[in-house]
């Protein structure tokens, strides 16, 4: 059974970390590679960190995850200053 819990927190989580993120900073820029290699570090580490003991629905962190994602859908919908 999937929990639901902690991919809704994770998701709100993630939303609010990527409301404070700026990709113009004053000499960083994020391009599409580093956008490309923070996915992929992320899952490797949700698939290392694993579930919650009590948990038994995927073998990776749901939670982790749906953070992740909600970082991702966060940058795409917010205006970046």
């Amino acid at each position: 059974m999937l929990s639901v819990g902690p991919i809704i927190f994770g998701l709100l989580l993630g939303l609010i970390i990527s409301s404070q993120i700026k990709l113009k900073a004053n000499d960083t820029q994020f391009t599409l590679a580093a956008f490309i290699l923070i996915l992929i570090a992320g899952i490797i580490i949700a698939w290392q960190a694993g579930n919650y003991p009590f948990y038994n629905d995927l073998p990776i962190s749901t939670a982790f995850i749906s953070a992740l994602i909600g970082i991702f859908v966060g940058k795409i919908f917010t205006r970046s200053k």
